[in-house]
């Protein structure tokens, strides 16, 4: 089925045809319109609304007007406090393409056509064939129930509608431009939507209210406040050749993960937790901007009110090597046994160089201490030790066991005898 928008575009090359054949060339219509009902309103012809011709109908009551083409386009405004409900041809017959029937195709062309009386767009369209060169119209106006009024007063951008229906606030709009009147003693549903980057967060003025849902009793007239507050994002994203885990609101980034958003409300107090993996060192935060453009170190608290991004920087807790040397007459009867956290790790028995062993290298992360212990059998005995590369911390002489960071490459040589 082809689009409202196509039957636009038909109708306004129609209409336009109409007012480019001369009077001469077709014989004159006569178009009767009467304007009905308990409501209050008034019918257009299409080319008055478009300034192309004068107004031959402008009808709040009764009238007519003559015109030299086929079909007549005529369009209906109501006046505040009526609604336009519908048409009734008595004479004459529906043109192409199918209006007068008071559906939502029938609104689109009078929007599209329509200009403002007593502050209302136009409602409805109808284009009419006259028979025998007469059509008879009826536009029925429908007064709508005075009683108390309900006014919606917003903050931020979102949508109010109401049910019954009679409130429908959009966007920004707010107060007077979101009111309506209901009948005494109502029972009134709101629902709330927030618009695009803007999320719900409050009612006011409810009889009750759950979540984007608020009843009113309208038996005085009565405003309800709501609010929207603006959802700026928060993004993290990881840097650096290390490993860890990010935590913050709305956001989980664990080890797998490189970046992450989320759509935080306004105000609201946002704490970055960072968890480096094993082998890692702290992380580092960096780069922040908008709200958490003073953000550093490890953690970072802010309250966020734009959007606003972090990057955190993990790296691995650099490694070095620790190589242990059984030397001396009893090196084949000697063992050096060792405790620390190795790159792989290994906590204990991190070395064990013994029984034909007399070379081992570990990998040791840069930040931790190894225990190294040494012991012979019955008849041999430790001769003591010999680092080089760094400190020796305690591996001097023969102390046994003994403690030696692992802060840099070393060697340890035991000596037996």
């Amino acid at each position: 089925m082809p689009s409202s928008r196509f039957y636009i575009a038909v109708l306004v090359a129609v209409v336009a045809a109409f007012f480019v054949v001369p009077v001469a060339q077709a014989a004159a219509n006569t178009v009767k319109v009467t304007v009905a009902g308990t409501g209050e309103g008034k019918v257009q012809n299409v080319a008055a609304i478009s300034s192309v011709t004068p107004k031959e109908i402008d009808c709040p009551g009764v009238c007519e007007g003559s015109f030299s083409t086929e079909s007549v386009a005529l369009i209906s405004f109501a006046k505040a406090g009526s609604e336009f409900t519908g048409w009734t041809i008595t004479k004459g017959s529906v043109a192409e393409p199918p209006l007068c029937e008071g559906g939502e195709l029938e609104k689109e062309y009078a929007k599209e056509f329509g200009n403002e009386f007593f502050g209302k767009p136009g409602d409805g369209m109808c284009m009419v064939e006259p028979s025998a060169g007469v059509a008879a119209v009826t536009a029925t106006f429908t007064a709508v129930p005075s009683g108390p009024k309900l006014t919606i007063a917003k903050t931020g951008e979102g949508t109010v509608t109401s049910n019954p229906k009679g409130i429908e606030c959009t966007g920004a709009k707010t107060g007077a431009e979101c009111e309506a009147s209901f009948k005494e003693g109502e029972t009134v549903e709101l629902t709330a939507s927030p618009a695009a980057g803007y999320a719900f967060s409050a009612w006011g003025g409810c009889l009750t209210h759950e979540g984007l849902k608020c009843t009113v009793l309208m038996d005085k007239a009565k405003t309800v406040k709501v609010t929207f507050v603006a959802t700026p994002s928060l993004t993290v994203e990881k840097a650096g050749s290390g490993y860890g885990k990010v935590a913050a609101t709305g956001i989980s980034c664990d080890e797998s993960c490189s970046k992450e958003s989320s759509a935080v409300k306004t105000g609201t107090s946002v704490t970055v937790k960072t968890t480096p993996a094993k082998g890692n060192e702290a992380a580092v935060i960096e780069g922040g901007t908008g709200s958490a453009s003073a953000c550093s170190g490890s953690t970072c608290t802010f309250t966020i009110g734009a959007n606003s991004s972090l990057k955190v920087k993990f790296s691995p807790i650099p490694s070095k090597t620790l190589t242990v040397k059984l030397t001396g007459p009893g090196a084949y009867k000697g063992k050096v046994s060792g405790k620390g956290t190795t790159v792989k790790g290994l906590v204990s028995t991190a070395i064990l160089c013994g029984t034909g062993c007399t070379t081992e290298t570990e990998s040791f992360f840069a930040t931790g201490t190894t225990e190294l212990v040494a012991s012979t059998v019955t008849g041999y005995k430790f001769a003591g030790w010999t680092v080089t590369g760094g400190t020796a911390g305690s591996c001097t002489g023969t102390t046994s066991p003994c403690s030696l960071a692992t802060d840099a490459n070393k060697t340890v040589e035991a000596e037996f005898k």
